[in-house]
């Protein structure tokens, strides 16, 4: 009788959220919340009380190690 193999273990994606500042250069990251769209005003920024949005959402990668 043979096993069968479960295939590529599945890790939970990491999705982030990247916030920057329209009239500065500040930037922030967080996880992805639900209801996060790109453009979306988010707050005041911390620096210069601009207007917070959200530039970009994307999923951290982790690279795997080579094998010889």
């Amino acid at each position: 009788m043979r096993r069968r193999t479960l295939g590529p273990s599945l890790e939970p994606l990491k999705v982030l959220t990247v916030i920057r500042c329209v009239g500065c250069n500040y930037e922030s990251r967080r996880e992805f919340e639900r209801g996060d769209y790109i453009l979306k005003e988010i707050g005041q920024c911390p620096k210069c009380n601009g207007t917070l949005y959200i530039h970009s959402i994307f999923r951290e990668v982790k690279e795997k190690e080579k094998t010889y």
